[in-house]
């Protein structure tokens, strides 16, 4: 592979510790971490679901996800309800607020990946996304 290229895991971890400066900049009038985001995000594209569905979606550990759940019901933009059906289940919805703020936020997270994009063809945009995606499925 002629020059020595750096292992995978250091390419990806840099290129997504940049990734989460330039949204955490953005994020910050907004009072809101990246994590914090991309949960409403999630909401605002699968709402009442159960934390551990949400868990599951964003790949992160239900305790992680209880405590960010906890700031954004603080924050008015998530609520918690019962299951009807499991009343262990935690069923959570986006509210109006968080709607609001989702669609106001996503112009601008869209503007950091064209940034990030910059020079690159849509081919290899695609191409890259597919890769990526596949290195993702290697790991499960």
């Amino acid at each position: 592979m002629g020059r020595k290229q750096d292992e995978l895991g250091l390419i990806l971890s840099r290129t997504y510790l940049s990734l989460k400066r330039e949204t955490s900049r953005m994020l910050l009038p907004f009072e809101l971490t990246p994590e914090q985001f991309s949960l409403v995000a999630e909401l605002d594209k699968q709402d009442d679901i159960t934390q551990k569905e949400l868990a599951g979606l964003t790949e992160r550990e239900q305790t992680t996800v209880t405590k960010i759940v906890d700031k954004l019901v603080k924050k008015g933009l998530v609520t918690r309800g019962h299951d009807p059906h499991d009343r262990r289940a935690i069923r959570l919805q986006i509210t109006a607020e968080g709607r609001e703020l989702v669609q106001l936020i996503k112009p601008r997270i869209e503007e950091i990946e064209k940034h990030a994009y910059d020079g690159f063809q849509q081919s290899e945009i695609e191409l890259l996304h597919t890769l990526i995606h596949r290195l993702h499925q290697n790991l499960q």
